[in-house]
């Protein structure tokens, strides 16, 4: 073979390679990730993957948790928060039956600074990070003999690994900087994704990152991002100016196809000559060049991949759409708090109440509480249309505490109204 045939067929085996990687299709191998490939090089080395976790941690984060304790004599009855009517309820529920614990109170400074290094912020960011990247968290404690924590730290899921004792989980292991130590259950906080994957050593009872269902695309990006560095690296002319006649002998010499790229550079390219108009003292033509094939490809690869890694983690990509619809971004907006904050807030809630406020109810005898205030979510509140709703069965007050605000202190405001005029149907029979 030729060395030209040569050169075309290996560049024909380099398009087919980038072709079928853009599809989904690639050849190449897939990543061999494990725990902490999924946080080097899912989270800290990928552009797409940081931006969807940091707008999902930081979304979160808006919402604080408070410890409440039972009013005397009132029973909390735990409400559904699954939506916008719910979450009403719930908050109205919270308004009636629990009261807030006082600040001083150990708990509640806990959740302040879970330890010296860290405020809430810094800490609920970080262990939410490890979860929506390895699929789970990890969080041990530090406490005293009455087994209610002192201070709480998160330990990266790569670093911890199960014991499992006659095919059952009895503890914990960390391997951290050559030193190994020994958590029993209870004194770890284990916040995790189902895992189906049965592998034979207790795999099961570990979390599932989104990423393990999404390496395609993870590398897809990865690929067609390297493809367009490159691309742009070694990117040639923008264009081609031509003769514009097709007199073979009024075409340029090689001497004035010289000067003609010489005043292209000082007249026509660079900021300085932003919208100037240049004359052409000779019959010519301008002829873009426009992206290749496979550079489209690579653009349509990115695009692709971006949309298929936000649904990992049920994220709407409209919001990261450079220029989105009013429309579909206040819909995007709420459907991300109500399908992605929502449902995790309410588990991050549950595993708190069980794994950390148990102990100091049962020291102080007392019905601690831990619920995080969903009232800063715009995106929750009741709609006209649902204030309208809510009216006919509740007092003004408590439609207004189910949507965060303070209560009245006029009378009427702890009434319910009704329609007046109403009669019973049947008034209005008549015998035909």
């Amino acid at each position: 073979m030729s060395r030209l045939g040569k050169i075309l067929k290996k560049k024909k085996e380099r398009s087919s390679m980038l072709f079928s990687q853009v599809i989904g299709n690639s050849p190449v191998v897939l990543y061999n990730y494990n725990q902490e490939d999924y946080i080097r090089k899912g989270y800290s080395s990928n552009a797409e993957v940081y931006s969807i976790l940091t707008k999902i941690t930081d979304k979160a984060n808006a919402s604080i948790p408070y410890v409440y304790i039972d009013k005397e004599g009132v029973k909390f009855k735990k409400s559904r928060k699954d939506s916008v009517f719910n979450i009403a309820k719930h908050r109205l529920n919270v308004y009636k039956a629990l009261e807030f614990a006082p600040e001083d109170n150990d708990l509640s400074e806990l959740l302040k600074r879970p330890n010296p290094m860290q405020t809430w912020n810094e800490f609920s960011t970080l262990m939410r990070i490890f979860y929506f990247a390895q699929g789970e968290a990890f969080v041990y404690r530090e406490a005293g003999d009455d087994d209610c924590a002192i201070s709480l730290h998160i330990v990266p899921a790569h670093l911890m690994s199960q014991v499992i004792t006659n095919d059952e989980l009895v503890g914990w292991k960390l391997n951290q900087f050559g030193r190994v130590r020994e958590f029993e259950l209870n004194d770890v906080m284990h916040f995790k994704k189902p895992n189906p994957n049965f592998d034979g050593q207790g795999g099961q009872v570990r979390g599932m990152s989104p990423l393990m269902a999404g390496l395609k695309y993870l590398q897809l990006d990865d690929k067609s991002m390297e493809s367009w560095i490159r691309m742009m690296d070694n990117e040639g002319a923008k264009g081609l100016i031509s003769p514009n006649h097709n007199n073979v002998e009024l075409w340029l010499t090689p001497e004035q196809v010289s000067e003609t790229e010489k005043s292209v550079d000082e007249k026509i390219h660079g900021s300085n000559n932003r919208n100037r108009v240049v004359v052409s003292g000779m019959p010519l033509q301008y002829t873009h060049i426009g992206l290749s094939p496979d550079a489209l490809n690579i653009i349509n690869g990115l695009d692709k991949a971006g949309v298929k890694l936000c649904d990992l983690w049920n994220v709407p990509s409209v919001l990261f759409d450079p220029n989105p619809t009013y429309q579909n971004l206040q819909e995007g907006r709420k459907r991300f708090v109500m399908d992605v904050i929502l449902p995790y807030l309410n588990a991050e809630e549950d595993k708190l109440n069980q794994w950390l406020v148990e102990p100091f109810r049962k020291r102080d005898n007392k019905e601690y509480l831990i619920d995080y205030d969903l009232s800063v979510y715009e995106e929750l509140a009741l709609d006209l249309d649902g204030v309208e709703k809510m009216l006919k069965t509740h007092t003004i007050n408590e439609v207004r505490v189910m949507q965060g605000s303070d209560e009245r202190e006029e009378t009427y405001a702890n009434e319910i109204f009704i329609n007046q005029g109403m009669i019973p149907l049947s008034d209005y029979d008549v015998e035909i």
